[in-house]
């Protein structure tokens, strides 16, 4: 946090002197100061986003592959009015542990197209799939077991 408050100071100052960079570090240093101070921030919160950024980059990259697979597989069924589906509400658990990955997998499966999380209560997801092959290999899916990976780390 320290060196992205520098380089926003120095970047937003424009140009690079003794003055502006002798500001910047104090400036940096104090907000950098009260921050772990009285926003209960820490050097340990700081190393735990740079261990988990590559994967929740990794996470976001699947979540954009999965959603223009579905979008594909939705538009086939609605350009198609006489292709058969089969519409269909299921219900599964995951081995997640923690709140925050629990509504982060329901809200991924809302935002892949043709399902849509209904309700999450203590675990129990409930879904509704435009079809049943979009249901497939939900409970266990790639989103499920980055989010364990990721609780793993210290989500």
């Amino acid at each position: 946090m320290f060196f992205f408050l520098f380089a926003l100071w120095i970047v937003f100052n424009g140009r690079v002197t003794a003055e502006t960079v002798l500001l910047g570090l104090l400036f940096a240093a104090a907000i950098f100061a009260f921050a772990c101070r009285f926003l209960n921030y820490s050097l340990a919160k700081e190393k735990k986003i740079f261990v988990l950024a590559p994967l929740l980059l990794r996470y976001l990259g699947v979540l954009l592959v999965e959603i223009i697979k579905a979008t594909f597989t939705a538009c086939r069924f609605i350009l198609s009015p006489t292709l058969p589906h089969d519409p269909l509400i299921c219900r599964f658990r995951t081995p997640l542990k923690s709140d925050t990955a629990r509504a982060v997998l329901a809200n991924s499966i809302t935002l892949t197209p043709g399902t849509i999380t209904v309700s999450l209560d203590d675990g129990l997801y409930t879904v509704h799939c435009l079809d049943k092959s979009l249901a497939e290999g939900i409970e266990d899916s790639r989103f499920v077991r980055l989010l364990q990976q990721i609780e793993e780390v210290g989500l």
